[in-house]
């Protein structure tokens, strides 16, 4: 729960660092929902039985890749392009495309959740040594993830 209130205030960091007032309020409107919307998700996925699918370990690895995106820099974008190429390598022997019911469901809001908060830090960067280091990176991570909303 801290965790994602901390991924919360991180990408409303970034936005406001990024983006201009009128931009950055609207950017971090968007951030507050999906934040809140993470919390009370975190809160509802205790009551799901997910079998053998690690939901903690890819909550795990979606805040590694969200807090990556709060200091990114020159100096440390290539760590945190190794974070999200790791992740989408894994993704298919996870079974998350084994998931039924309430499990399913819950996996895909909380990829949902992940997918806005990747989408809102990628718009929130204008370095564009930066940007190309993550896009290749980043666009497989969401294609592959878009197929288990």
């Amino acid at each position: 729960m801290r965790k994602l209130t901390q991924m919360s205030m991180l990408l409303l960091g970034v936005i406001v660092a990024f983006a201009g007032c009128d931009a950055a309020k609207e950017q971090m409107d968007k951030a507050k929902d999906a934040g809140s919307g993470m919390v009370e998700g975190a809160q509802d996925l205790a009551n799901i039985d997910f079998g053998d699918f690690d939901m903690k370990g890819l909550q795990d690895q979606f805040t590694g890749i969200t807090d990556g995106f709060k200091d990114v820099s020159a100096d440390n974008v290539d760590g945190l392009t190794s974070k999200i190429s790791g992740l989408t390598g894994s993704l298919d022997g996870m079974g998350i495309g084994n998931l039924t019911g309430p499990a399913k469901a819950a996996a895909g809001g909380v990829i949902s959740k992940f997918i806005d908060a990747i989408t809102s830090a990628m718009s929130g960067i204008t370095d564009e040594g930066i940007l190309g280091k993550l896009k290749p990176v980043v666009d497989p991570l969401l294609e592959k993830l878009n197929a288990f909303k």
